[in-house]
């Protein structure tokens, strides 16, 4: 065993150790998607409590889908999450169970619920999020953990963690010389198993940029905790993306266009304009009428008793301010009808439009006359509610919020 070089290896790595330094963008960013979870303890990547000895001392983690997970390779590794609630930085500890959200090549991130509530920040089960991939603000030197076994010179497992980027292989060197390369197994164990090792031994340890760190295991014994001689440094990448979370709805303001929009092409319960009407089943597909214009091909339609309306809603919120200035539809009824109200839920301002049976366009500021929310969405659900006597069939088209010039 070559101790000499053993040190001198480790000593640039090491001053990583002692200085504090910003975590470096590693990737990208990239569309992901996000639910949360509640049983975060005692995650597939071994690290037991998330706050001890061997967890990243915080509840800011997630389990990776299949196609993130890549065998626990990525247990350990950190992505910054970009979510409609802020932005927050979690590491791997899990492996995502559900196979109806995880075993897709969608890069989906299943979060803590307090991860979830830092960047989704809504009672929703499911988001889209923009990602990406960079190194972990962990402190101090890479660890091992040898497992808590009947671990022998012929057989033993150990656990490598606290390391800033993600890890590429790992072999032992024994006091012979003789090295070996480990495996590294689902539960993020790394597996040796075969001739006796004689021990002590250099675990070197190397990242997925060609770092080295060497970690000197003393002993086969079970359940005992090795620091080693360094860290990785930060790659020199030329990533530096300011990502942005997904826009909840469509960014040119389209609410209704030949059906409820849904943005960037996904077809996601959580993204885009829904129906929440009360009382009332809507034709979104209504094509027994001639649209507000030529590009329509189908309108909405419902018929309104008393009380009742047609009302539009999204379950993430949609911060306005600073995109949308206002409110604008086309609108008719099967009758002349006085009595519809226009209005946000929550908002202490209202308009009626006069309704006839020809197609007019409304424009509403969204501040001086509906009063909207400075969130809307949930629950601030937009409503067409009939206020008058009778019951009326309202035909709707191109509503919008319009964008700021």
């Amino acid at each position: 065993m070559k101790m000499k070089n053993f040190l001198s290896k480790s000593l640039l790595v090491l001053l990583v150790s002692l200085i504090g330094v910003k975590s470096a963008d590693l990737s990208d960013c990239f569309s992901s998607r996000s639910t949360w979870y509640e049983a975060i303890q005692h995650g597939n990547c071994g690290y037991e409590q998330l706050t001890g000895k061997l967890g990243p001392g915080n509840l800011m983690i997630a389990a990776a889908a299949t196609a993130l997970y890549n065998g626990s390779f990525a247990c350990g590794e950190c992505y910054e999450i970009y979510g409609p609630g802020g932005t927050g930085k979690v590491m791997i500890v899990d492996q995502c169970p559900d196979p109806g959200w995880c075993d897709t090549p969608f890069p989906h991130l299943d979060l803590s619920p307090t991860a979830f509530n830092t960047t989704i920040g809504s009672t929703v089960g499911v988001a889209m999020t923009t990602v990406k991939k960079v190194s972990c603000d962990v402190t101090g030197n890479i660890k091992a953990y040898m497992k808590d076994a009947a671990t022998t010179n012929t057989w033993f497992e150990f656990m490598v963690f606290n390391h800033r980027v993600g890890i590429a292989s790992i072999s032992v060197e024994d006091s012979k010389g003789t090295i070996t390369s480990l495996p590294r197994r689902l539960y993020n164990y790394w597996t040796y198993n075969g001739d006796a090792a004689s021990f002590p031994v250099i675990a070197h340890v190397y990242s997925i940029y060609g770092d080295q760190v060497d970690i000197y295991l003393s002993s086969s014994k079970g359940a005992q905790l090795y620091e080693g001689e360094g860290q990785f440094a930060d790659p020199a990448t030329t990533f530096a993306d300011d990502c942005s979370a997904p826009f909840p709805v469509d960014t040119n303001g389209y609410i209704y266009d030949n059906g409820l929009v849904k943005p960037l092409n996904y077809n996601h319960p959580n993204l885009g304009w829904s129906d929440w009407s009360n009382g009332v089943t809507v034709n979104w597909a209504d094509s027994s009428t001639a649209g507000a214009d030529s590009t329509s091909k189908v309108v909405a339609s419902g018929t309104l008793a008393y009380n009742t309306g047609i009302q539009i809603g999204t379950d993430l919120p949609v911060q306005w301010e600073g995109k949308f200035t206002a409110l604008e539809f086309y609108i008719k009824a099967d009758k002349d009808f006085t009595g519809l109200v226009v209005e946000y839920n929550g908002a202490s301002k209202s308009q009626t439009p006069s309704l006839t049976t020809t197609w007019t366009k409304y424009t509403y500021d969204l501040t001086k006359d509906l009063d909207a929310p400075a969130s809307l969405g949930k629950p601030a659900a937009l409503k067409f509610r009939n206020n008058g006597s009778g019951s009326v069939k309202v035909y709707l088209d191109k509503i919008r919020l319009t964008p700021v010039a």
